[in-house]
Order: structure tokens, then sequence, then C-alpha cells
């Protein structure tokens, strides 16, 4: 899947996560104490060079973060990126039709009303939203369903982006962007050849952000094996069902071997995955991500008092969790919400990541996902939740500071 998060009406159909935002839940959108109390600050001399992390999603709204972004000579921000048909096509965010940017107010509204109703808020958006769906016709349906799944995936990585650099002054950022098919019927219909563009571009991102001094990479996606038989089921009803699967299959294990080509490759990088939401063991969600590393850590979501979550995918790969239940984050634009998912647990991980960094700069990738390993802490179920403050002062102590 391109992007994770607890199951909703909308990732049902489209496989996109929906940013929320409580709008009529505030005392009920920030984390508790729990996570608080874990939180790393970081001081460090204003002329150290700053730790460079890496937002491998679906784009960035990068106007909310000008002294972040990376830039180059010509003061352009420093960005790769491909479109659903997996052609390069360098832009910061995903290029979408007028009629759809022009709702940008309308869509927002609608995914906070979705949260509402899918957290169990009730709220009156998340009423009006649930009685909405329930008059739609099938063809209001379908478009409903395209257009928020557009936008869903737009907003993804801006708010996977602002966990990512939160309370950390001394991280900067460089964007890989991806696209996703979309539609019902979706578009494009997966085929051989885009499977093996798809890793192909993979390759490329991945080479791109090492070329180009990531020390940290985010990758709040995993490209499972189910979202492929469901693009091929929609759009290919007639192939046999065998087929359909070799396809996904074939397609995942490209994906893999790209990954794990461009990982061995980058030792001083660590990259940080989402486990995903489908509330299974990782070996039957098979995304294109289950592999085991040095430099890559699978991260799982707990709630915001460290309590295992019955959505987040678990087993032996997903060795850190983070919190995942209402973090915040902003929408492209600067509007606040409050998304819940693995999505967002990875950026956690990601930000804990940037500020041990920021102490200790010499670390390789593996001695850093050791660290955040061995200073996590086991909540009731056994689970080991990050612990940013551990993780930093235990750098500090390495590094002689």
């Amino acid at each position: 899947m391109h992007a994770i998060n607890a199951p909703t009406k909308l990732m049902a159909v489209a496989a996109l996560f929906i940013f929320p935002f409580l709008a009529q839940a505030q005392s009920n959108t920030q984390p508790g104490d729990f996570w608080a109390s874990r939180d790393a600050k970081v001081e460090i001399a204003g002329d150290t060079a700053k730790v460079r992390i890496a937002i491998w999603d679906s784009g960035v709204d990068t106007s909310l973060f000008p002294d972040q972004a990376v830039r180059n000579a010509a003061g352009e921000v420093v960005l790769i990126g491909h479109d659903a048909f997996k052609n390069r096509q360098d832009t910061a965010m995903a290029v979408l039709p007028e009629s759809i940017l022009k709702r940008q107010g309308e869509l927002n509204e609608i995914l906070r009303a979705l949260d509402d109703r899918d957290s169990g808020v009730d709220s009156p958006a998340a009423k009006a939203i649930t009685e909405r769906l329930k008059k739609q016709t099938p063809a209001e349906a379908a478009e409903f369903d395209d257009v928020l799944g557009r936008w869903s995936g737009y907003v993804h990585g801006t708010g996977v982006a602002d966990i990512a650099l939160a309370g950390n002054p001394h991280a900067e950022f460089i964007v890989a962007r991806m696209e996703w098919w979309h539609g019902s019927p979706p578009v494009p219909c997966w085929t051989r050849e885009l499977a093996d563009r798809e890793a192909a571009s993979i390759r490329d991102q991945l080479q791109f952000l090492v070329e180009n001094g990531a020390r940290v990479v985010n990758m709040s996606w995993g490209r499972a094996e189910r979202a492929y038989l469901s693009n091929l089921k929609a759009c290919a009803p007639d192939m046999p069902e065998s087929e359909r699967l070799e396809l996904a299959r074939y397609t995942v294990t490209a994906i893999r071997a790209a990954l794990i080509e461009g990982m061995k490759s980058a030792p001083n990088v660590l990259f940080v995955g989402a486990a995903g939401n489908a509330g299974s063991d990782m070996k039957t969600a098979n995304p294109a991500t289950l592999f085991a590393l040095p430099n890559f850590l699978l991260v799982g979501a707990v709630d915001r008092n460290g309590a295992a979550t019955d959505w987040t995918n678990t087993g032996p790969e997903v060795t850190l969790y983070a919190n995942g239940d209402r973090v915040p984050a902003r929408l492209p634009g600067g509007e606040p919400s409050f998304p819940s998912g693995t999505s967002m647990a990875a950026p956690v991980v990601v930000n804990a990541a940037a500020k041990v960094l920021a102490v200790h700069p010499h670390m390789t990738g593996a001695e850093l996902r050791a660290l955040l390993e061995q200073t996590a802490t086991p909540n009731a179920t056994s689970q080991p939740l990050l612990h940013p403050g551990k993780a930093v002062e235990a750098a500090r102590k390495l590094a002689g500071s």
C-alpha cells in the first residue's frame, strides 16, 4: 500500500491514509502525559550541521517548513518525484486537477468528519458525514471515494513531515514523492510493466536520497500484496485469480529486491518503515518491506498511553513501537490534524532518531537502530516502546558530551 492507517471506509476503497482533524473533540486531541514525559529536547551549538532526513512519501507542502527544506544552489527544494504511472515528475506534491484543488476546504472538512466518525467521536460533523454516506447513490459513492482517495494521498506526506520535524530545529529534509493509483476501476490498472517501473522508480528514489545526504529515511508505506490484488480484481475482473496473485507477488518481490540492494549500499543511513494497520502478522500482510537488515527498522503503533492497539500489524519483524494515536500533524496549508496509524508512529521514531544524530552525528544506521531498540521500555503486553529521552541521553554518553 502507498500509505497506511487504521481501517476506514476510504481506506478500504482507496488504500490511502486519511488525515483527520478533531475540530469537535479538542479535549481528546493531544497525546497524553505518557509520551510527553518520554520526549527529548536537544540543544546544540548554532553552527552545528543539521541532521538531514528524507520524507519518502506522497509529497510535502514545503511552504510549511521554510527553514528546514533543503535547497540547491538555485534555491529550489531538493526533491525527486514520480507520478502514478511511474514517470519522473519532480514536484513537491502531486499534480491534481484544478477541480479537486479548488475543493481543498471542503475535502479537509470531510476528512475531519470521517476521522471523528471512525474514532468514535460523537460530533455533529461525524453525524453529518454518516448521514451523507447513507444517502449516496452508487454513482455519488464512486465519485466520493475517488476524490477523497486522491486527496487523502495528497495530504499524507505533509503530515508525516510535520511529525518527523516536530520540536527539532536541528533537522532538515529532502523529498521523494510517490503516487498511487486512483478511481474505480483504478487508474492505472496494474501490469508487469508497471511493476518493473515501480521497482525502478523506488531504486532511483532511494539512490537519490542517499546521494543527497539523508541520514534517516521515513517510509510510511509498505506496498502490500493485497493492495495489488485489490487493484487487479477491480480493473481486470477476467484475469484468473492465479495470475493476479502471481503479478502481485512479482511486484512485491521486485520492490523488495530494490529496497534491499539500496539499503545494503547505504550503511550510514537508518531506514524506518511503518508496519501497517491490517491487524495481522507481517507475513500474512506480505509488504515489500518484509525483510531484515541492520539499518532497517519496522515500527508498530500503540496508543497515547503506550497500550497495544488492535489494528497495528505485529510480528518478530516489528522491533519498536511508538505512538500512533492522534498524533499532531498539519495538513497542507497549515491546518491542524490529529491522525492515527503506523504511518504516524514511523515519523515519531524518525524524529527521535534525528535528535540522537544531533548529539552523536557519527553513528551508523545499524548503531542508531540498536540504540533506539536498546533504550526502549516494554509496555504491559511486552511491546518495546520508543523512549526518545533515554535514547538521546545514551547517545550523549556515547559521544562523550
